[in-house]
């Protein structure tokens, strides 16, 4: 018996039905944790492998047997046997034990019998507690795991609950101000998401740094021991930070979201109905809005806390907050391999728990699901899974392979095709134009078309005008090419923005034109040569240093060089006098005695201040270093150029090691492209493939499809990838290769599967098997093309997540040693950049970073709403 009524059908189940479906639970829920167990075994054996292959296990066993002995050795053991006796001894037990543990097994055999310590998390004592922030008492693997995964609940896993509430009740806020300013406004910042937290974190902490003079780095240096209400104030204080990245990085996405799935679900006719029967506003939201999105709600909160346990490996080394990610971290560094393998296991448990209690809440709450006597979880009307020859002969369909008549009426309709090809391509041509005309109308996209496009145009240009061997080694400083730049210098177009110009480096030397050079011979024994080097010096400024470089030649009599200043207003100061080697370097600001004369100010501000002026203002004016010197040989010259460091430099500026930031920046475009477009063209069109062929072939296939699936959600992807790295190899190719392997059977392929499923029951596709056409055919000709309105989107929009993950593998440490991205830029800040005021150093890299995320989520944004007509009328 059903009622009627205005939201879906419910129907009242008796009591004996409701014992039945409590019990069909009960199955289903026991069925999924037995599979999520074959899964989690599954996924730890796979990292054990992993870490295995290069012997990293192995040796975990051989140091644990070497523990033991020297434990026994140092209680007594064999004290009274001789010292001959005893070696042989020790070597002989050391075999043995090492035989017992497996160590002479095959490979893949030893690495089965250590599945049970991985699940058991049993990989005995941590050696050096006080590294990860343990106390002495805390030795344990497991222990210190525990320790840490509270503060990590304590600290983000309250910021993700928070900013899920926070999201959803403004997209409900936001549905009903639908077109309103406000509502225009998220809509337009939402692709501000696509960058990470930390990310934000960073922002935030040169912005709380230049405000209030203090950095989010080493808030959390320890927690206490034992909590009191006197701490309350403490934590707060340090908490508003990571909860402000947190907030920042999902807030306008997980609003966008929400706002624009609740205006699909509001569009229902049953809503409708609502509002006409004179339902209030608040009646209709909680009944028939936010009831039916509950197991969207619920997914939602479930991926957030899924991809809560891999971010916080990024977000609490920066914070430097305790917890789980900075361990991993710490044990990855340190190559302490027991404690790696125990916390990717530990974040693949977190994983499965996540992903049951979704299951089992989707089979409580989604009426959509049932869950029928065998323990099974079906969609409600959905197709039965049979074999596709099972579901031929029950359609009464032709069985393969087809007769001769209809091969020749097959090969007919391949003649008709290619004769039929030019129009094909003119009416796709037509296709292509209407659908660029209809992406005119979404000023999104074009910008983010436009940035993309200036993107890919600096990438190219790169590659042209400098080469990969060229780039690499100019950042490695070879040969000394940026000694004479300044350090940590501003672009130089930061004078456009000041009232006084910030000075450049200027140069003056044998090939200037003002260079002045005249030898007077003094006796016949002795020569002076008189260099004058004049600079019109007229900056807001001093430099950075005031440096000579002198290059003298003679033979066997020193030089004698006398450095005399001129000033603007006339006034003469004999800087120093020495003999100067063949190569000579006078930096003016290490002359100790200068500065005395200065009076304590250094020579490099002194020098250019007027007498009676303030310390760091400068007298603008023609400056004159005259270089004087005595040669006691006919053949003996000298030459010199006089530079003044400046403090701008080229249009980015320079690092701490004075390297022109250009070079990163222009070579860190294409790297980051290519990284993020291979990664999100790879795992998605894969995903794709093997979605279409698992939902088309069914059976083994697809089962192994959905296993490897489920594997891959259930093994943590970001920890695994920052083991193999960090054991293995840093090449960005390698880096690349293991991105795509560990995300190619990603979450997508079940979306993928969805369509997939229900399009293969079309009338097109019953039509394409009765005329003989193979399974790969309407694969690819049939399936594939009906998923690209989701694929597309998707594939854009994933390619700023694989872009920030290269530059987070950076920002961990974990990235080519020789090629220079925008990631080690932001390393470089936050080692001394930011500190030391050199804000370009990380605005100037996080500026592209988020501008390249930004452009893709703006483009794919818009192109959800050119293919997904709902959206596009929301």
């Amino acid at each position: 018996m059903a009622r009627i009524g205005l939201s879906p059908t419910v129907e009242f189940i008796p009591v004996a039905g409701r014992f039945s479906g409590l019990r069909n639970v009960a199955r289903y829920a026991i069925t999924r944790l037995l599979i999520l167990g074959v899964t989690v075994v599954s996924a730890v054996y796979l990292t054990i492998l992993i870490a295995n292959f290069g012997g990293y296990v192995d040796e975990i066993i051989r140091s644990r047997i070497d523990f033991q002995i020297a434990g026994m050795v140092m209680g007594g053991w064999l004290r009274e046997v001789p010292e001959p006796e005893r070696t042989e001894t020790i070597e002989a037990t050391t075999l043995a034990m090492q035989e017992a543990a497996g160590l002479n097994q095959p490979f893949l055999a030893r690495t089965f019998r250590w599945l049970g310590d991985g699940l058991t998390l049993d990989w005995g004592k941590v050696r050096r507690p006080w590294v990860y922030g343990a106390p002495a008492s805390a030795t344990d693997v497991r222990t210190i795991i525990l320790l840490n995964l509270t503060r990590t609940l304590l600290v983000f896993g309250s910021a993700n609950v928070l900013l899920f509430v926070a999201t959803v009740s403004l997209g409900l806020a936001l549905t009903r101000r639908h077109g309103s300013r406000l509502d225009r406004l998220f809509v337009a910042l939402s692709p501000l998401s696509a960058a990470p937290a930390w990310v934000y974190g960073v922002l935030l902490s040169i912005a709380l740094l230049r405000l209030a003079g203090f950095t989010t780095g080493g808030t959390f240096d320890a927690f206490p021991d034992s909590f009191t209400v006197g701490y309350l104030p403490i934590l707060a204080r340090h908490l508003l930070p990571p909860l402000l990245a947190i907030f920042l990085a999902g807030l306008f996405q997980g609003v966008y979201a929400w706002r624009t799935y609740f205006l699909i679900y509001s569009s229902e006719d049953y809503v409708d109905m609502a509002r006409a029967k004179g339902l209030g506003q608040r009646a209709i939201e909680r009944r028939y809005i936010l009831r039916p999105a509950l197991p969207g709600l619920i997914t939602s909160f479930a991926l957030l806390s899924m991809s809560l346990w891999q971010e916080v490996i990024a977000l609490e080394f920066f914070f430097n907050v305790q917890g789980i990610g900075r361990l991993f971290l710490l044990a990855v560094r340190g190559l302490d391999t027991p404690l790696t393998v125990a916390l990717v296991v530990t974040f693949a448990y977190l994983l499965a728990i996540t992903v049951f209690l979704l299951d089992l809440t989707y089979a409580l709450l989604d009426p959509r699901v049932r869950v029928g006597a065998g323990g099974q979880a079906e969609p409600v009307g959905g197709l039965a899974r049979a074999s596709p020859s099972r579901r031929r002969r029950r359609a009464g369909w032709p069985q393969w392979p087809l007769r001769p008549v209809a091969a020749r009426r097959v090969g007919r309709a391949w003649l008709a095709t290619i004769r039929g090809m030019p129009a094909t391509l003119r009416s796709g041509t037509l296709r292509m134009g209407g659908f660029l005309w209809t992406m005119l109308h979404y000023p999104g996209a074009v910008v983010g078309l436009t940035i993309i496009l200036a993107l890919v145009a600096v990438s190219f240009y790169t590659i042209r005008t400098l080469p990969l061997s060229e780039a690499i080694a100019l950042w490695r400083g070879e040969e000394d090419v940026w000694a004479r730049n300044p350090r940590n210098a501003l672009p130089t177009w930061v004078n456009a923005f000041r009232r006084h110009d910030l000075p450049p480096t200027i140069a003056v030397g044998p090939d200037s034109p003002s260079y002045e050079k005249e030898r007077i011979d003094l006796t016949p024994e002795m020569t002076e040569v008189v260099i004058r080097l004049p600079v019109d010096y007229d900056y807001g400024a001093p430099p950075q240093e005031i440096s000579l470089y002198l290059d003298a030649s003679y033979e066997a009599k020193l030089p004698l060089t006398t450095l005399i200043w001129r000033t603007p207003d006339g006034r003469q100061i004999e800087l120093t006098n020495f003999n100067p080697r063949r190569s000579h370097t006078y930096h003016f600001s290490q002359d100790s005695r200068l500065q005395r004369r200065l009076r304590g100010l250094s020579p490099v501000t002194g020098l250019l201040a007027p007498p009676e002026g303030e310390a760091g203002t400068v007298l603008a004016g023609r400056y004159v270093l005259e270089v004087s010197t005595l040669v006691f040989e006919d053949a003996s010259d000298v030459d010199v150029e006089w530079v003044l460091t400046g403090q701008v430099y080229g249009l980015a500026g320079t690092d701490a090691s004075r390297r022109d930031l250009m070079v990163a920046l222009l070579w860190g475009t294409p790297i980051a492209l290519a990284f993020g477009v291979v990664a999100a063209v790879a795992t998605s069109v894969g995903g794709m493939i093997f979605a279409a062929l698992g939902a088309w072939m069914g059976g083994v296939v697809d089962r192994a499809i959905q296993f490897l699936t489920e594997l891959n959600l259930v093994l943590p992807f970001f920890p695994v990838s920052l083991m193999v790295y960090t054991l293995y190899s840093k090449s960005i190719w390698a880096i690349l290769g293991v991105t795509v392997a560990l995300t190619l059977f990603g979450s997508g392929i079940k979306t993928y599967r969805a369509v997939f499923l229900q399009v293969k029951e079309s009338p097109y596709i019953e039509a394409a098997r009765a005329y003989g056409a193979s399974d790969w055919r309407i694969v690819r000709h049939y399936l594939i093309p009906r998923i690209v309105a989701v694929l597309v989107p998707r594939l854009v929009i994933l390619v700023p997540a694989y872009v920030f993950l290269e530059a987070t593998l950076a920002f961990l440490g974990v990235s080519d040693p020789a090629i220079p991205t925008w990631g080690k830029l932001v390393v470089a800040a936050l080692s001394y950049g930011i500190h030391s005021g050199a804000y370009h150093l990380v605005l100037a890299s996080l500026g592209l970073l988020m501008l390249t995320g930004f452009a893709f989520a703006l483009l794919g944004l818009s192109l959800e709403r050119v293919f997904e007509p709902r959206l596009r009328r929301s």
